[in-house]
Order: C-alpha cells, then sequence, then structure tokens
C-alpha cells in the first residue's frame, strides 16, 4: 500500500489543534479532507503532473496508443480511496504496483521489470491542497455541516 497522510507541523496540524474538535467533527473533517485528496489525486491523473505541477514522463504505451500515462486500464486511478482516522486521514491505493509508479524504479533493481519506470509521483499535497484542507477547517468552525 502507498498512501498520503496529514502530519507534521505545518498550519494545518496547528488549526487542527487550535479547534479543540469534538469526535463529530472530527469525523466530518477527515471525511471531506479524504474525498478532496482522492479528488485532487484524481485531478493529477487527468493532467498528468505530480503534486508539484512537474509533468510527469510520458509511458511508451501512452506515446504509441496515444493515450494518457498510468491511464492504461484505469485501475490505479480506480483505487484511489481514504481512510477517515480518529485524528486525521489518509489516502492511497492498494495496488501492488502503486509505489513503483510513484517512486519509480531501476530494471537492475527489479528485473521482473520491462524496463526503467521513471518515478510519477501522483499522492502528496502541495499549497493548493493545504488551501483546500484550511478552508474544509474553516467551513467547519463556521457552520455545523
Amino acid at each position: 500500500m502507498i498512501d498520503a497522510e496529514l502530519s507534521g507541523g505545518d498550519e494545518i496540524i496547528r488549526r487542527l489543534g487550535d479547534l479543540h474538535f469534538d469526535s463529530a467533527k472530527m469525523q466530518k473533517f477527515s471525511r471531506l479532507v479524504g474525498a478532496e485528496m482522492v479528488y485532487q489525486t484524481e485531478e493529477r491523473f487527468a493532467n498528468q503532473h505530480g503534486p508539484d505541477r512537474q509533468p510527469w514522463l510520458p509511458s511508451q504505451r501512452a506515446i504509441r496508443d496515444n493515450g494518457k500515462t498510468l491511464r492504461d486500464t484505469s485501475r490505479l486511478l480506480s483505487s484511489l480511496t481514504y481512510i477517515a482516522l480518529p485524528d486525521g486521514v489518509k489516502w492511497g491505493t492498494n495496488v501492488v504496483y502503486g509505489p513503483m509508479m510513484h517512486y519509480g524504479g531501476k530494471k537492475a533493481l527489479f528485473p521482473h521489470l520491462w524496463g526503467d519506470i521513471p518515478a510519477r509521483p501522483f499522492l502528496g499535497m502541495n499549497e493548493d491542497d493545504r488551501a483546500s484542507v484550511l478552508n474544509i477547517i474553516n467551513r467547519i468552525m463556521d457552520v455545523d455541516l
């Protein structure tokens, strides 16, 4: 499994600590943020770039078929999901080749590969994602969803 999670000492975590969420509000936060981060990850597949907005190197299959990289069968894309935790959220995929597509790999280290696989990061957060999460926090603070 490969996943991403909200953690660290950034503004989001500080704001969560300031909110003193009760469990119902934390569940709302986890559900809304999980759904938002899966959506943002799906958008990366549509736009063919990583969280840092760097375009993915097109795959040989995508070039040959005039298709999209990491979208041959859409199994990886379709597997994206989130898990609402009591104190946050994780999102990612349980597809066994997900980490290889995200981090890349060298045929020399993984002889079963058809060739070197360049990293095509699809999980993570950028500043727009962080702004979306802060917006969700503000909505939960202002309105009981």
